[in-house]
């Protein structure tokens, strides 16, 4: 640093006062991009083969779907060879989005947005169901994140201040939600909210069985409550440090969701990646 031009004479009439240390303001982390998943090691022809006749039935359903419509494309895959199931896995990879519905089932987006693969598991944990499916969301997680009507909302302990009140909101905006589909954020960072009032907020809304993470720039967890349409949702710095801590009223949170233009851009990587299947 270059020394001041200019000598400063006398003395300040103010206290002089310590110096706060400076506060680094975190970066979330990269920037995703997409990235073709890589192929660890060659395959059998007939694995290939088979692999492509999926990724084909795949696209060709994905072209004919109207974003936003019920019946999206799904394909069981559970009659298929390990050797194709392998080449499957490493054609599409792992993406930005996966959720975890207790011991019920996984889901995992894949490298392609929009494009999920869900395992789902029988009461002694064995897989039951694989399959692919092409949409906003699985129907799975909106299925299972259906929460009460309604909550039990007990006194507040001592220390807590703002959360009945808040809870009252909650409660309210649930019901427009339902009533006329009106979502609502409520950004609990930015609210004077104690120690005490979180754990209230938390012990009434409660913790449903599907939880989701986003690792996009950042990461972002959400997770439903056990009050219907209701979710946290925070997001997290490349420190894991907590930086936005929000409730939201909706279906399900948007950045949890594959836009239409995802499934616009994953339909033509798809076509790109089974002609290199075929090429190849």
């Amino acid at each position: 640093m270059k020394a001041f031009p200019i000598p400063i004479i006398g003395e300040s009439p103010f206290p002089a006062e310590a110096d706060e240390p400076l506060q680094v303001i975190v970066s979330p982390g990269e920037m995703p991009v997409f990235r073709m998943p890589s192929r660890r090691a060659p395959s059998a022809p007939e694995d290939e083969r088979a692999a492509g006749e999926i990724v084909g039935r795949l696209l060709e359903a994905m072209r004919d779907y109207r974003f936003g419509g019920q019946d999206y494309p799904r394909l069981v895959l559970d009659d298929l060879a390990p050797g194709c199931i392998r080449v499957l896995n490493e054609t599409l990879g792992e993406g930005e989005v996966s959720a975890k519905l207790a011991n019920l089932a996984k889901v995992q987006e894949t490298a392609f947005a929009g494009i999920w693969r869900i395992l789902s598991y029988g009461p002694d944990g064995e897989l039951a169901s694989d399959r692919l499916e092409a949409c906003a969301i699985p129907d799975l997680i909106l299925e299972q994140a259906q929460g009460a009507s309604s909550v039990e909302i007990p006194p507040p302990p001592a220390g807590v201040m703002n959360a009945p009140a808040l809870v009252l909101e909650i409660v309210d905006r649930t019901r427009r939600h339902r009533e006329n589909g009106e979502t609502h954020v409520i950004n609990l960072t930015l609210l004077p909210m104690t120690p005490e009032d979180l754990e209230y907020l938390d012990a009434v809304l409660g913790r449903g069985i599907v939880s989701l993470l986003s690792r996009g720039y950042g990461n972002c967890r959400i997770t439903a409550t056990n009050l219907e349409r209701v979710w946290w949702v925070q997001y997290f710095n490349a420190s894991d440090n907590l930086i936005l801590n929000t409730l939201e009223i909706t279906g399900v949170p948007e950045v949890a969701l594959a836009a239409p233009e995802d499934i616009a851009d994953s339909i033509e990587r798809l076509a790109d990646c089974l002609r290199a299947m075929q090429e190849g």
